[in-house]
């Protein structure tokens, strides 16, 4: 089947298969609605419990912990860009010709070029990250959040540099062609080479266990979860998570069978398409709202550095953007290399500096168009929707004193939670999402949470009413493609921690992988976003702590490839090769 006809097939049975399903099963959809929340209530503890261990902290203010693994992650990010004398900045025009292939052998070593390595690893970063994580960030951390993820994505060029870098150095390509890469062979070979074959040895164990982790979380139920959200707020008939989350599965199962080379074409077809409708729908409402571009970014800026967030001050607002930033361009996880190793070449450097334009593309610019669409718009003041009429704010939890009553459907501005009741500081407009301050509490069972997609398709759909369903088309395209590149990453770490089995015995774990990675698609489109996020930032960042590790080790490793192929790139702009 081609590459179109798969497209065609996924978008109409989408479109149409999960309504039709819906009606022919009303009995069955009881049982579903009943399998989804025993899902998402057995979820719960095993995400509140991995979050508590991998964000473990220090407390800097007031019911506000500073995770250490987001101070080791932001720290690298900058020491590194000094390291390599802002390589970020100054390598730009290197990357974009390296991407088109012209310092590239026709003859070079790997499986793809190096734009469908750059490709394959958008699909994974570009997002649901993007769409979804901003409208989180901002919603929790306030508008300065945005600054704070960009100024990340600026850093974390570098981290994405060296890790991919190390990806290709240490990959290993096998008789038939195939290439096997990522963090844990440069943790394994690079810290052999070092004399510290153990120790790596361990540090590769743990990270191949955690990119799995991160392949069912961030990379698997955090996008069915979005998807589902965005489809089911937007197309009546698709309201119920279970058949939603089957037929994604179905479709996904059909598509990871194919190894990188498939993932690889789909998304050189798929994500510049994406990105182009994405960024042009953003792009036309930041275009008939260019009067209020200047005042929004101007509100992000002094909110960066405000202590006014809605959490935690200015060390919260730096938080979620720290957060949120590495969730959506992945720079310092390790994963990218699993993907950038495959590539054409024989200088590892050369696909380094295509692996830097991802953060930047992801980051600075994606995010910053969501950030501008949400600002613009005033939707990041929504934090929940009144889902019961005649609901009464009242002055303290428990209390009888009622502030005001609320019909159902009016949005609410939230801040913080105590005994089973929302502080509400905010009555949101649905029309121009002006601002109605008040003070009061509402039961928590009242209102609905609004975070992610919905708040982001809100934004869009104030201006335009129809762009919902185009952002409802795009929410899935890029859940789907990035749920078929991290299947890649994971399936990479069952072969590293199998590998002693064989080439033929190791189909076994790899299949097993593969059905519960399809299966979890089912778990994340029917548990809440809450549990589901909580779930995916703990095993991703999991990943950091081996990652990072390896990166300082073998520094002087990148440093070496680095100047060894911009001599390379200078003979070749001489005309010398």
């Amino acid at each position: 089947m081609s590459r179109l006809s798969r497209f065609i097939l996924f978008s109409f049975l989408l479109a149409f298969a999960v309504p039709a399903f819906a009606e022919e099963a009303e009995k069955e959809l009881t049982l579903g609605q009943k399998i989804a929340s025993k899902i998402d209530s057995g979820l719960e503890p095993i995400a509140n419990r991995s979050l508590n261990i991998i964000f473990f902290g220090f407390e800097v203010t007031d019911g506000v912990t500073l995770p250490v693994v987001l101070v080791v992650l932001g720290g690298t990010a900058i020491f590194l860009t000094f390291f390599f004398k802002f390589i970020n900045l100054r390598g730009f025009g290197v990357a974009f010709k390296t991407a088109r292939g012209k310092y590239t052998p026709k003859d070079a070593p790997g499986q793809i070029t190096h734009f469908q390595a750059l490709s394959a690893a958008l699909s994974a970063t570009v997002g649901l990250g993007n769409i979804g994580g901003v409208a989180v960030a901002v919603g929790v951390g306030g508008p300065g959040a945005t600054f704070w993820m960009i100024v990340m994505g600026l850093f974390g060029m570098t981290t994405k540099f060296a890790e991919c870098t190390l990806g290709v150095k240490y990959r290993h390509i096998m008789k038939d062609g195939t290439v096997k890469g990522g963090a844990m062979y440069y943790l394994r070979d690079g810290f052999k080479e070092i004399g510290m074959g153990p120790v790596g040895a361990v540090l590769a164990v743990f990270f191949a266990l955690f990119v799995i982790g991160g392949a069912f979380g961030a990379g698997n139920m955090y996008q069915s979860n979005q998807a589902f959200s965005q489809l089911s707020s937007n197309v009546p008939g698709t309201e119920h998570p279970v058949i939603f989350g089957i037929i994604l599965a179905i479709l996904v199962g059909l598509v990871i069978i194919g190894g990188i080379v498939w993932i690889a074409r789909v998304t050189a077809f798929l994500v510049p398409f994406m990105c182009g409708i994405y960024v042009l729908t953003a792009l036309v409402i930041i275009f008939t709202n260019l009067g209020e571009v200047v005042p929004a970014i101007s509100l992000i800026i002094s909110s960066a550095f405000s202590n006014e967030a809605v959490t935690g001050g200015l060390i919260g607002v730096l938080i979620q953007g720290i957060r949120r930033a590495a969730f959506s361009n992945e720079a310092g996880l390790g994963s990218a290399p699993i993907a950038h190793s495959a590539v054409k070449t024989d200088k590892p450097a050369s696909e380094g500096f295509v692996a830097l334009l991802e953060p930047f593309v992801d980051t600075v610019v994606v995010c910053t168009m969501t950030a501008l669409v949400i600002v613009i718009t005033g939707t990041w003041q929504v934090s929940g929707e009144v889902n019961t009429a005649g609901t009464n704010i009242v002055t303290e939890p428990g209390s009888t004193e009622v502030v005001q009553s609320v019909d159902k459907g009016q949005f609410v501005h939230l801040k913080g939670s105590k005994d089973d009741h929302l502080e509400v500081i905010g009555l949101v407009s649905a029309e121009d999402r002006s601002v109605t301050e008040i003070e009061g509490w509402i039961p928590a069972g009242s209102v609905d949470d609004k975070k992610g997609v919905p708040i982001t398709s809100m934004a869009f759909g104030s201006k335009v009413t129809w762009f919902p369903y185009i952002l409802t088309a795009a929410v899935i395209l890029f859940a789907f493609s990035t749920m078929i590149s991290w299947s890649y990453y994971g399936q990479q770490g069952v072969m590293y921690l199998f590998s002693f089995l064989g080439d033929d015995k190791i189909k076994i774990p790899v299949v097993i992988y593969k059905v519960i990675f399809c299966l979890l698609i089912i778990v994340g489109a029917s548990a809440s976003l809450t549990n589901v996020l909580n779930l995916s930032d703990a095993m991703i960042f999991a990943m950091v702590i081996p990652n990072l590790i390896g990166l300082y080790f073998l520094l002087p490793v990148v440093r070496k490839e680095t100047n060894s192929y911009l001599e390379y790139v200078k003979t070749v702009d001489r005309g010398e090769k």
